[in-house]
């Protein structure tokens, strides 16, 4: 099951469960953008220079990262590439009880839980290895779960949960702050009207990283497409899947936006089909970006639309 599937399962227990509304009405969110957490500064010294590493994540089912950003998660590493030499730290919301199914996972994995020195945690596990004070002594993981949210660490330089610390609490204290969170929101009406080609994107949903719209593309010259995209927004990009009906058929194609301070340029680059009828683009991704087709704030979609046909 794709990512953007299991979005759209996430959104409709969201608005749908009395449950879930309390975990949705979270006031903190994840970091949208991995170069602006607190991370780096925490490193140890004898870790010069570390840098975020940016990465383009192809999250496989049943791992942390697939969960964690099947519920508007987002992942991040540092450090010293060259050197092999860092740490990926995974934020994600405890939406539809993540926490209790991936720590199943972790124990059976041989995580043990631990209580993590100076930090008020609801529960932490760890995957260490040897005996502590006995040896060779490696930490390899944290997960903690912290106001509502799971915070994984994993890293190649641990050796001891003490040594850890400094990590997660720079992580913990990279959550986006409640009176932060409006200002991030992406919801409103977009359009691009170029070349008598009219693009719209009504964004009704963004929570955490995961954003739902409905689009419509009505280019002059050929036949137009109507329906709902699911996706992500991280570091700048919006990237998800594109589900409409055209000529009574529906389809499948995988979209990319850049945020701009005054709205979205759309991504192009060299596209593929999978076995499943997916229009992709080619990995490794060769993103270029369509300025001529920037994407403005619009009042209305509708009244876009309408005073376009």
């Amino acid at each position: 099951m794709r990512i953007a599937t299991i979005i759209l399962s996430m959104l409709l227990l969201l608005t749908g469960c009395s449950k879930t509304e309390e975990v949705a009405a979270a006031p903190s969110w994840v970091p949208l953008d991995c170069a602006k957490t607190k991370v780096l500064a925490a490193f140890p010294e004898r870790i010069p220079n570390p840098k975020y590493v940016a990465t383009n994540w192809e999250p496989s089912e049943g791992t942390d990262l697939y969960a964690a950003y099947s519920v508007g998660g987002i992942a991040c590493s540092y450090g010293i590439q060259e050197a092999e030499v860092g740490a990926t730290v995974i934020w994600a919301p405890n939406f539809g009880d993540v926490w209790d199914q991936r720590s199943v996972e972790w124990v059976a994995a041989g995580q043990e839980e631990i209580d993590l020195p100076g930090i008020s945690e609801s529960k932490a596990y760890a995957l260490t290895e040897g005996v502590a004070g006995q040896g060779e002594y490696h930490v390899w993981a944290v997960n903690e779960l912290i106001d509502g949210f799971w915070i994984h660490i994993g890293a190649t330089f641990f050796g001891s949960i003490e040594d850890a610390v400094p990590l997660v609490q720079a992580a913990a204290n990279s959550l986006i702050p409640a009176r932060k969170v409006d200002s991030k929101r992406l919801n409103g009406c977009y359009y691009s009207d170029a070349n008598g080609d009219l693009f719209v994107m009504d964004i009704n949903y963004h929570d955490n990283t995961m954003v739902s719209a409905n689009i419509s593309m009505l280019p002059a010259e050929k036949d137009g497409s109507s329906g709902i995209f699911f996706g992500n927004f991280e570091n700048g990009i919006l990237h998800g899947t594109y589900t409409f009906s055209a000529e009574g058929v529906e389809s499948e194609r995988e979209l990319f936006f850049k945020k701009l301070p005054d709205g979205f340029v759309p991504g192009y680059g060299p596209v593929q089909v999978g076995e499943d009828g997916v229009e992709r683009l080619q990995r490794p991704l060769q993103l270029k970006w369509e300025l001529d087709y920037k994407y403005i704030p619009g009042e209305d979609c509708q009244a876009v639309i309408q005073g376009n046909l």
